[in-house]
């Protein structure tokens, strides 16, 4: 990768959390909370069972359905509507709707991108070691119980996500019927 293309992701990255509100905006989400909450009730099931095999399964779907929807967002509306809800006027300060909504995609897209790597790396480094092995590799061990409590929270926060991309979807829907409510209000006078 060039330089040139590490500044640009790492813009893009810049803006997207800013646009997304930060840490500060995971921390007050309730679904960061129910994720949290969901890890605990199944800590059973990711430190006992090979959980990356119900990320490999589901995962995949979920994402799928987030880039449809993504794509839907970006062609939803006409462009006077676009234009309402993109880019700020003169004083305003913050990322507009447009870009709000678009954050959460991207969001819901990397935890998902994150949780589906996490799960290959997890499954490829589940084996038994050689004898000779399993003394230098037991300092590895509780960093095992760390990676399949992070893997399995980035699996569960992904699954509850999938409703705050649901809900963007729908707010932008209720954005564009109250812009049509109202122009045919106008239209009427």
């Amino acid at each position: 990768m060039t330089d040139e293309n590490e500044h640009g992701l790492k813009a893009v990255l810049r803006e997207y959390w800013k646009a997304y509100g930060g840490i500060r905006a995971i921390i007050r989400s309730p679904y960061f909370w129910l994720s949290i909450a969901l890890l605990v009730i199944t800590t059973h099931f990711w430190l006992k069972e090979q959980w990356w095999e119900q990320v490999l399964s589901v995962m995949p779907n979920v994402l799928g359905f987030t880039l449809g929807g993504f794509a839907i967002f970006l062609g939803f509306g006409d462009e006077r509507f676009k234009e309402l809800i993109s880019g700020q006027d003169e004083g305003e300060e913050g990322p507009s709707p447009y870009m709000e909504v678009s954050a959460t995609f991207l969001h819901f897209v990397l935890i998902q991108l994150a949780t589906l790597l996490m799960a290959i790396v997890v499954k490829a480094t589940s084996f038994d070691p050689p004898k000779q092995w399993k003394e230098f590799l037991e300092p590895l061990v509780s960093l095992r119980a760390v990676s399949d409590m992070l893997g399995y929270w980035l699996f569960l926060y992904g699954l509850c996500i999938t409703a705050a991309a649901a809900i963007a979807i729908f707010r932008v829907s209720s954005w564009f019927d109250a812009l049509q409510t109202h122009s045919r209000r106008h239209q009427d006078k």
